[in-house]
C-alpha cells in the first residue's frame, strides 16, 4: 500500500504516555481543527514511510497536540522568500538584498513548539522588538539529500505544515547579526497542527497564508508568490551539504512584520500577553502568546 493512501492528514500527541502520530478522521479542507476531534491512531513515522493505521480511535484535545514531527534533526529558515518582505527590509539592509538564492540558516530541532502553546517563555534578550512572521512549513523524507535536482527536491519532500517563526528583531540587546542565536530558545517556534501530504494540496502547495495579532490580519499573501518554490529551497540547502532525513524547512514569510510598519525605520513589537494566530489555507492554524519574563 502507498503511502498516499495510508494518510493524509496527521496529528501528534501523547497517547497512553507516548507521543505518537495519528490520522484526522474526516479532515476540514481548510485543515482547522475543532477544540476535540476524532483520529485514528498510527504507527511508524512519515519520514520513513511506514505510516500504519492501527484501527483504534481516540478523541484528540487540540490544545494539547505536540508539533508533528517525530524525527528532526535541525530546523532550517528561508529569509526573504517574497517580494515585499525584501521590500520592505531594504530600510535596514542594502539595496541588493533581493536573493540570487535562497538565504538559508539553521537552528536547533529544540526550537520547535507545540500549534498552541498556552503561553510561550520570552526572555528578556527577546523582548526589544519581538515580531512575528507566518510561514508554511514543509519537512524531508527518509534518504539524506546531497547535490540533488530541483526535480529531485520535489520528491523528497512528505508533508506541509504551518509555523510562525517568531523572530526578536535588531536592537541595543542583540545588535545587529544575532537573529539566529535569538530564535534557537527552547519551544519557541510553534509549529503544526496537522501534517498534510503533499498528494492533499499539491506541490508546491498555492495557499493563502494569513496572520493575526490580537485578531487584526497584519499579513496575508498566497505562497504561490513566494521567490522559490519548496523544491528550489531544498536543492539549494543540498549544495554540498547533506541534508539530513526528517528535516523541518520554513519556506518564508511576507511582508506585514510590525518591525516594518514605520516607514523607514524599525518599529514596536507585539507585547506580553498579545495573541499571534497563523493560518495556511489547507495546513491549519497555529496560535500563541507570547509571555515576557519579568
Amino acid at each position: 500500500m502507498s503511502q498516499q493512501s495510508i494518510w493524509t492528514h496527521l496529528v501528534r500527541f501523547e497517547h497512553k504516555g507516548v507521543p505518537t502520530f495519528a490520522q484526522v478522521v474526516n479532515p476540514k479542507a481548510d485543515g482547522d481543527l475543532d477544540e476535540q476531534f476524532e483520529v485514528e491512531i498510527a504507527t511508524g513515522d512519515p519520514v520513513f514511510n511506514n505510516i500504519k493505521l492501527t484501527g483504534e480511535k481516540a478523541t484528540v484535545i487540540r490544545n494539547k497536540l505536540l508539533a508533528p514531527f517525530a524525527t528532526v534533526p535541525m530546523v532550517v529558515n528561508t529569509g526573504l522568500n517574497y517580494k515585499d518582505h525584501v521590500q520592505e527590509s531594504l530600510f535596514y539592509s542594502a539595496p541588493d538584498l533581493f536573493p540570487n538564492m535562497p538565504y538559508i540558516f539553521y537552528r536547533p530541532a529544540t526550537s520547535l513548539a507545540p500549534p498552541y502553546p498556552a503561553l510561550l517563555r520570552t526572555y528578556k534578550v527577546q523582548q526589544e522588538c519581538l515580531d512575528y512572521e507566518g510561514e508554511m512549513v514543509f519537512q524531508t523524507g527518509s534518504r539524506p539529500l546531497k547535490d540533488i535536482s530541483v526535480e529531485e527536491a520535489a520528491k523528497n519532500i512528505v508533508g506541509f505544515t504551518t509555523g510562525c517563526d517568531f523572530s526578536p528583531r535588531p536592537g541595543k540587546i542583540l545588535g545587529r547579526m544575532n537573529f539566529i542565536f535569538s530564535k534557537a530558545f527552547d519551544n519557541w517556534t510553534p509549529a503544526g497542527p496537522v501534517l498534510v501530504h503533499p498528494s492533499v494540496v499539491g506541490n508546491p502547495p498555492k495557499l493563502e497564508l494569513t496572520t493575526k495579532w490580537n485578531g487584526e490580519v497584519v499579513q496575508h499573501d498566497n505562497t504561490e508568490n513566494m521567490i522559490f518554490t519548496v523544491a528550489q529551497i531544498l536543492s539549494s540547502m543540498s549544495i554540498g551539504t547533506t541534508v539530513q532525513p526528517g528535516t523541518v524547512v520554513f519556506s518564508g514569510t511576507c511582508g506585514g512584520g510590525t518591525w516594518f510598519k514605520s516607514e523607514g525605520a524599525a518599529g514596536t513589537g507585539i507585547k506580553d500577553g498579545d495573541e499571534i494566530e497563523v493560518e495556511v489555507n489547507g495546513l491549519g492554524k497555529v496560535r500563541a502568546y507570547p509571555c515576557f519574563d519579568k
